[in-house]
């Protein structure tokens, strides 16, 4: 038993944390047809600032979720809880935009199913990252 248990163990420290940053970079699909959503809604003439404000956002937290998802391969317990939080901002962004009725499929959706992943990614990475320490532990 303890030699299969070593076996699991050795197995997990060579296999890549891949579903975790695979819903990581669902994110990044659903963030940008938010954007893209978003953009479409308003009216850019009149909104400069707001553009420019939405499409920063967007650039920096693309950047940062695609960063965690790699090290998220890697069972990084920091980028773990960095996309937990940025998942956790993504789900509160809500209440930021202005969005009506008539834009909440269009732009909602695709926001909270962008946060919705990350924090499931961030989760599962978390609690992977339990497992991989203790398998780290163990094998020493």
């Amino acid at each position: 038993m303890k030699k299969n248990n070593a076996l699991k163990n050795e197995i997990l420290l060579y296999k890549p944390n891949a579903f975790p940053a695979s819903l990581a970079l669902l994110f990044l699909v659903f963030n940008t047809l938010q954007t893209i959503f978003t953009l479409n809604a308003i009216d850019v003439s009149a909104a400069g600032i707001r553009v420019m404000e939405i499409i920063l956002v967007n650039i920096v937290l693309s950047f940062l979720v695609f960063i965690a998802a790699s090290e998220i391969k890697r069972y990084s317990f920091k980028w773990s809880l960095v996309a937990l939080i940025i998942g956790i901002f993504q789900l509160l962004r809500y209440f930021i935009l202005p969005a009506g009725m008539e834009n909440l499929m269009r732009i909602v959706l695709p926001l909270e199913a962008a946060g919705l992943f990350l924090i499931t990614a961030a989760v599962i990475s978390l609690v992977k990252c339990g497992k991989y320490r203790l398998a780290k532990k163990e094998l020493k």
